[in-house]
């Protein structure tokens, strides 16, 4: 199974976006970007504008977009016009899951399903047809720099019991190099990762010690 790091950029100096982007994309797999709309989750990010900026900016990197947001069924497209390349939205925020995630796969990008700490895992097991990727927050979303929820790891070891080996078992929250390595074995293979880079002086080293940390 392939391990991934997906920098999240919610912690990242948005005044000079680009040079941090730039600084660490050969040594990530994927960017995270973290949409919230002040409704779904109490706080504001960015929205499609920054993503179309990014995708011109930078044509081959692989844009994880997370959608914490209210109604997706109504936005889904926006961000798939704007260049996001795996699209990720909240179970919790819509009745209308599996027909939003038909929809992204239709459109030729990889479609995901975020659950929230207090959700039931089970509740992915119809959506398994649909899927390409199952995001688990192990934090309660809406701010980065929060703690790893612990009993997360059951969650995600039962995520990896339902999905199998061959849909991407993404962690948001709280991942660094005290954590990543348990939530690796617990089953997860994408692994979200913001102020443990963004906020570090040595964004690389930070990479390569969460690399190595993950291949032994």
């Amino acid at each position: 199974m392939k391990y991934k790091i997906s920098a999240s950029i919610l912690n990242a100096n948005f005044l000079r976006l680009g040079q941090e982007i730039s600084e660490i994309k050969d040594y990530i797999d994927e960017i995270h970007l973290d949409i919230m709309d002040g409704h779904y989750v109490d706080n504001i990010s960015f929205g499609p504008d920054i993503i179309s900026l990014i995708r011109k900016e930078f044509s081959d990197i692989t844009l994880d977009t997370h959608l914490m947001i209210c109604n997706p069924d109504k936005y889904w497209h926006t961000f798939i016009e704007a260049g996001a390349d795996i699209l990720v939205f909240h179970k919790e925020a819509t009745q209308k899951a599996y027909h939003i995630l038909e929809k992204i796969k239709k459109s030729g990008k990889l479609a995901g399903i975020s659950l929230n700490p207090a959700t039931d895992i089970n509740q992915i097991e119809p959506l398994v047809d649909v899927i390409d990727r199952v995001l688990i927050m192990t934090v309660e979303p809406g701010f980065g720099g929060q703690s790893f929820i612990k009993p997360m790891l059951k969650k995600i070891e039962k995520a990896r019991k339902i999905l199998g080996d061959n849909i991407d078992i993404e962690v948001d929250g709280g991942i660094n190099n005290n954590t990543v390595k348990d939530a690796q074995k617990a089953g997860a293979n994408t692994f979200v990762v913001g102020s443990h880079i963004f906020k570090s002086s040595d964004k690389i080293a930070e990479i390569e010690k969460l690399r190595e940390i993950l291949e032994h």
